[in-house]
């Protein structure tokens, strides 16, 4: 069988990736989103959704390693997690590596994501079969404004935040979240790139610091996602969050206490963007 161009139709981005994709393993429509698996001779299966690739399995780490264990590491005893999103499973598996955690909810409106993943992604879907997981299928901007003092840590893994989840990066959220967190608990999302989406990230920024007292940005360089340098917005409730505060034990390919450190911008470079100085 001869190789497919697949050309990424990224709405949010100014490029656009092309791939060469040997076989298209699955293509579908859920209520709110085109889903298709592919293969990819130099990537693994790849998920994409309304046209982006959101994962592959070459790099998928790259991504979830940090989502998860960044704000897990920073907190001393992070029992009950929530996350928003991450249908795929891939930051689920990654919650579910720390004992501490005795429950982990994961909320996606989108059940179709899941029950592709789980058929097509099987390293990255493992842990829902774990007896601490509990999926709920529902909106979850919805879904959290009935809980207060309730989570450890919660984590928005979203599509980009625009479109149907634009509401995950505003502030009334976000006073949701701090409602639903306990009185030292943390919150990180997804918040795009630097360079495609700085004003995206900076606005993220001072609407959390309009929450938090405790707000900051780290990053990691996912080489499928246009713009490459990807950024992870944090806010604790108390805990400064650059640097680990349990020693990490769970097994990872990049994550470490080092890489913990490493990802967060310089200060001084990270005041400049907030504060509108960094400019290009």
């Amino acid at each position: 069988m001869r190789d497919i161009l697949f050309i990424e139709r990224d709405p949010y981005a100014p490029i656009r990736h092309c791939y060469t994709i040997s076989k298209i393993l699955y293509q579908g429509k859920s209520p709110f989103q085109e889903i298709q698996v592919v293969e990819s001779p130099e990537f693994g299966r790849m998920l994409i959704l309304d046209g982006v690739v959101q994962l592959d399995e070459k790099y998928e780490f790259l991504y979830h390693e940090y989502l998860a264990h960044v704000p897990l590491h920073a907190h001393p005893e992070p029992k009950n997690v929530l996350i928003i999103g991450g249908g795929d499973g891939g930051t689920l598996r990654e919650v579910l590596k720390h004992d501490v955690v005795e429950r982990a909810i994961l909320v996606d409106i989108d059940k179709e994501v899941i029950e592709v993943s789980k058929k097509f992604f099987p390293t990255l879907s493992v842990g829902f079969g774990d007896s601490r997981a509990i999926v709920v299928n529902e909106d979850g901007y919805k879904y959290i404004q009935d809980y207060e003092n309730e989570f450890d840590v919660i984590i928005v893994d979203s599509t980009d935040p625009v479109g149907f989840a634009h509401v995950l990066i505003t502030e009334d959220f976000f006073r949701y979240v701090y409602k639903a967190l306990k009185n030292d608990g943390i919150f990180v999302a997804q918040t795009e790139s630097i360079h495609y989406h700085l004003d995206m990230v900076r606005t993220t920024q001072q609407r959390l610091r309009k929450v938090f007292p405790i707000v900051d940005l780290y990053t990691s360089i996912i080489p499928i996602y246009a713009g490459y340098w990807w950024t992870f917005s944090i806010a604790s409730k108390k805990y400064p969050v650059r640097s680990p505060i349990r020693e990490v034990k769970v097994q990872t390919k990049i994550y470490d206490a080092d890489m913990h450190e490493y990802a967060f911008l310089p200060e001084k470079f990270y005041d400049k963007l907030v504060n509108g100085d960094y400019k290009y």
